[in-house]
């Protein structure tokens, strides 16, 4: 019942498949560069996928769920590290880990109604430690992601009947 309620929450939002957006990518950009790490996305975790709604350093726009140490972070709300891809039995296998990735950290995208939406992550080719002051960071940084999803939700950048971008979105992303 709550992955429904969830999904629900997710797909209300309507920002699953839009377009890339500047507002987005500059926090996306500063997480990378606050970590100096090669790549950093906001993550929206759908029923069986991990869609990209802003990335760095990744070509691809979606990964599979399972596996997916976001869908972790949006299942429990609570930020999650990943220290050394190779040396953890459950990630080792994953799309991720196959893909030469050593470390992850996560930070939680909840809706105010408290659903967990996603994360907001970095990523490194090398294996890394975090300390608790870069998890706060990236819980911050996640925050601002969080109020920039309302501000685009409350705005209503996208019409209700087509699920296209309005004018104002659109000349937003043009410009």
């Amino acid at each position: 019942t709550n992955e429904i309620a969830r999904l629900s929450s997710l797909k209300n939002l309507r920002l699953l498949d839009t377009l890339p957006s500047e507002n987005f990518d500059r926090i996306t950009r500063l997480a990378a560069d606050i970590f100096g790490l090669p790549i950093a996305a906001v993550s929206l975790t759908d029923s069986n996928r991990q869609w990209f709604k802003s990335k760095v350093g990744v070509d691809h726009n979606e990964i599979p769920r399972e596996k997916a140490p976001c869908a972790n972070v949006a299942e429990s709300r609570k930020p999650f590290v990943i220290r050394d891809f190779q040396q953890d039995d459950c990630f080792a296998d994953s799309t991720l880990g196959c893909a030469g990735i050593r470390f992850y950290a996560g930070a939680p995208l909840v809706t105010a109604d408290g659903f967990g939406l996603g994360a907001l992550c970095v990523l490194g080719t090398e294996p890394r430690d975090i300390t608790d002051k870069e998890i706060a960071t990236l819980c911050d940084l996640a925050a601002m992601v969080m109020d920039q999803v309302e501000l685009t939700h409350a705005l209503g950048r996208i019409e209700a009947c087509s699920g296209l971008p309005n004018r104002f979105q659109l000349m937003n992303d043009l410009s």
